[in-house]
């Protein structure tokens, strides 16, 4: 066999010629040659006339002496597929409440004893995962709550679970169950399971440490290749893994009180937007989640909160029972207070940028992000009533107090922390403290 880089001209043709006739002394030789290519159409028609005519030419005088192998990129991807699928993980499974799905595709769902899907894992270990796009993750916040519902609340598992989807050759029901949906066995040729690593895993994790998975449900789907296009297992793993993940911000649109703030903003002809997908464009009429956050927790008087708003926002919104989320969004949280407090903070972060564009070096850092150091300490010193907030507003006092504030911070951060980048000591609540300490 020869290689060919073919860039579809007649140089590289005629040299693929020339070395082919190296070996033309030897009738008994045959020559393949294959071209292989990350394209998915076929040969183009002029390349095709070519390849066709240069056979010709050499099997008029040797038979069957050459012979043109075309592989695209569905050739490839099925041959990568054959190896990479696990060889013989046939297994069963008993599915209960199940349904089919017969058009366009076969599959069938319902609810799976943990324990069977434990024992998958445990007879096969990651080979089950052969065509997942990652394996399970031993450590996460995610599969630490997986783990937690097994072991504390297993009989609410199938409805707080996105259970587990896989695909297999083929799959067919047992006699086992007679012909009701109540309960059926079912036998999977080849299986491979292409969401839900994390799920099975986590159930592996709790069964190790004593926890009875048989009457744990987990919600399945199984998908038959049978009849399907080259592509689908690719497709179908990609489209599984690929959704959007819910970020922790979608976790508020649970809480009935940002509803209710939503409301009392448009009566006010404010518009206040907290799920992803609203509009959030920011202007003198609107504000979000966001924005009302992270003013909120600058003026709860609490500067660890304050620094969360800055390091990491996501961790105010990740539990809505919590008291770092608690304190900021409640039954007494006001939609006139939120607007009033990011008012403040767009006046703050307005004049920080104009210090910033003035400064250089780490001046112009410590302008730029001790940003939500400077709001806590305003609302610290000048409160956060809406008649205080109202005052250095209409006053137009909040750029002069945000100018002393800086000015005061500014030297600190050079004096206690000139081998620290300024970015740092923002999100560090311990040298925020020294900070606040050294203003007093």
């Amino acid at each position: 066999m020869l290689g060919l880089n073919w860039n579809n001209d007649n140089k590289n043709l005629h040299r693929f010629k020339s070395d082919i006739e190296l070996v033309l002394s030897d009738i008994n030789a045959k020559v393949c040659a294959i071209f292989i290519h990350t394209g998915d159409h076929p040969v183009a028609a002029n390349t095709q006339r070519k390849i066709d005519a240069f056979l010709k030419d050499h099997n008029d005088t040797f038979d069957d002496f050459l012979e043109f192998v075309h592989i695209g990129l569905r050739d490839v991807a099925r041959t990568a597929r054959s190896h990479a699928r696990p060889e013989n993980i046939d297994t069963q499974g008993m599915i209960e409440s199940f349904g089919t799905v017969r058009e366009p595709y076969k599959a069938v769902y319902g609810a799976i004893s943990g324990a069977d899907v434990v024992r998958w894992f445990e007879e096969n270990g990651n080979r089950l995962f052969a065509e997942n796009l990652r394996f399970h993750i031993d450590k996460s916040a995610v599969n630490d709550g997986i783990a937690h519902t097994a072991e504390n609340e297993p009989e609410k598992f199938w409805y707080f679970n996105n259970g587990i989807t896989a695909i297999c050759e083929s799959f067919r029901k047992s006699p086992v169950g007679g012909s009701t949906t109540d309960h059926g066995l079912f036998e999977f040729k080849r299986i491979s399971v292409i969401n839900g690593a994390q799920t099975i895993g986590s159930l592996a994790k709790a069964k190790s440490n004593g926890v009875n998975l048989d009457r744990l449900k987990v919600h399945i789907r199984v998908i038959s290749l049978v009849d399907t296009p080259d592509d689908f297992p690719v497709s179908v793993t990609n489209a599984n893994n690929t959704q959007n993940d819910l970020s922790a911000v979608d976790f508020v649109a649970a809480d009935p009180n940002q509803e209710r703030i939503k409301r009392e903003s448009s009566a006010l002809g404010i518009s206040y937007f907290y799920r992803r997908g609203e509009s959030d464009s920011v202007s003198d009429k609107s504000f979000g989640i966001r924005e009302a956050t992270i003013a909120a927790a600058c003026g709860s008087g609490d500067l660890k909160i304050a620094v969360a708003s800055k390091r990491y926002i996501s961790g105010l919104w990740e539990n809505t029972k919590k008291d770092r989320y608690t304190r900021l969004f409640n039954d007494q949280t006001k939609a006139l207070d939120l607007w009033m407090k990011v008012k403040v903070m767009r006046a703050v972060d307005a004049r920080l940028a104009e210090i910033a564009a003035s400064l250089q070096g780490r001046e112009k850092l410590v302008a730029v992000h001790g940003n939500r150091f400077v709001l806590y300490r305003l609302f610290s010193e000048y409160g956060t009533s809406n008649t205080k907030i109202k005052n250095i507003i209409d006053q137009g006092k909040v750029a002069q107090i945000t100018d002393e504030i800086f000015n005061k911070v500014k030297p600190i951060v050079n004096e206690k922390f000139s081998d620290s980048y300024p970015g740092n000591v923002f999100k560090n609540t311990d040298k925020q403290f020294e900070i606040l300490g050294a203003l007093k």
